[in-house]
């Protein structure tokens, strides 16, 4: 008995834990929606703390003030904390018009559905325990009442994201645009040396046929925030989406000091988009709810870029036109899921010891049209090692 009751008060120490949680999400939150929905969830965990309390003290136990630390969670906040800290420096706006509480509120949101994960796991342990022994039939009942409050819960979080997304996404999309334009509205009608990349999400036309259009939509707008997010987070720039691919440029220095890091930066980030991939979106689309898991292919190439404007307005849209942008396209095209491939002028821009983890591509010269510049030999492609 006196194990039930441990088991008991750590699941009283989750819901005090919670308490105090939902209170400063209410107190935080920009999104009313979320506020109300807030509330509502406060009342439902009070009544939980006070049905374990009362089973805690029936079985003759003291019940505890303990605040049980979240352990995953607080890792997952903390790395989401670290992801996003250089970001929001990145993304804040001289006109005081900052992505800072879009972003909290898009960690807090994930932070929500682990908890409440967590909250059902221990739930359904404790019941389960609670079955195997000689207790009252009404105390077990009442923590099933919990449980189905928390699975309710879980289930509005997952119909309401998406609508609290609708509200955040626009914003902090259009300003991973923005930043990149207006970089290049320093640079217009001139050559600029440039590092494009391309992140193409695998199979996307095959989900547009087999997806209700609100899971393709959620896939879509998952994948393009985490990918801006990832560029922005490596001093790079969001050029702009088509379709499913996320363009994105990183200038590239010019004096050869400089060189080998502007490379490997745009390496590392396109690692990171990968891993994001697997460890965030997965994490909560596959394996929470059921959604197709979702692969990227990278294409990576360098050179000299054109930057056009099209129009006489400052706020003309700004676009990138040079070879460079049509063999990171067509690189991309060529390489297999969760695989990075680079150009030659990439690859030797590189140190020797990064460059043993690439291999060259096989490309038939009938299928390859694209050269060095200036010579007639075929342009060399590289895929980085399994």
């Amino acid at each position: 008995m006196s194990n039930l009751i441990e088991n008991l008060n750590h699941m009283l120490s989750l819901e005090n834990a919670s308490i105090d949680r939902i209170v400063s999400r209410i107190d935080h939150t920009p999104i009313e929606e979320v506020r109300e929905r807030l509330k509502k969830h406060l009342e439902e965990t009070l009544i939980q703390k006070d049905r374990l309390i009362r089973i805690i003290t029936e079985l003759g136990g003291k019940n505890t003030d303990a605040k049980e630390d979240k352990d995953m969670s607080e890792v997952t906040t903390i790395n989401q904390t670290k992801n996003f800290a250089k970001i929001m420096k990145l993304t804040e706006d001289p006109s005081g018009d900052n992505s800072v509480p879009e972003e909290d509120e898009l960690a807090e949101i994930k932070q929500d559905y682990i908890i409440e994960d967590d909250e059902l796991v221990a739930y359904e342990s404790l019941i389960s325990k609670m079955q195997t022994m000689n207790i009252a039939h009404h105390m077990i009942r009442s923590l099933e009442r919990s449980m189905q409050e928390e699975e309710s819960m879980a289930y509005r979080y997952k119909v309401h994201t998406a609508l609290i997304l609708d509200s955040l996404w626009p914003k902090m999309i259009y300003r991973s645009i923005r930043r990149g334009q207006r970089f290049l509205l320093n640079h217009v009608s001139s050559k600029v040396p440039l590092i494009v990349m391309y992140a193409d999400l695998v199979g996307s036309t095959s989900m547009s046929m087999t997806l209700p259009v609100d899971q393709l939509v959620a896939i879509i707008r998952a994948f393009t925030h985490h990918i801006s997010r990832v560029v922005d987070g490596f001093d790079g720039y969001v050029l702009k989406y088509v379709g499913d691919a996320v363009i994105s440029f990183f200038p590239s220095p010019v004096n050869t000091q400089n060189k080998y890091l502007a490379s490997e930066k745009p390496l590392e980030c396109a690692k990171s988009m990968i891993n994001i991939i697997r460890e965030e979106i997965n994490a909560i689309l596959n394996k929470k709810y059921g959604y197709p898991e979702l692969f990227t292919k990278i294409g990576i190439d360098a050179g000299q870029n054109a930057i056009i404007q099209y129009g006489p307005e400052q706020l003309s849209p700004i676009d990138i036109l040079g070879y460079s942008m049509n063999l990171a396209a067509k690189i991309t095209s060529m390489t297999g899921p969760d695989k990075i491939s680079i150009g030659d002028n990439v690859y030797k821009s590189l140190n020797c010891k990064i460059q043993h983890d690439f291999h060259e591509v096989a490309v038939p010269d009938n299928q390859w049209k694209y050269v060095n510049y200036g010579t007639s030999n075929p342009y060399k492609v590289y895929t980085m090692n399994s």
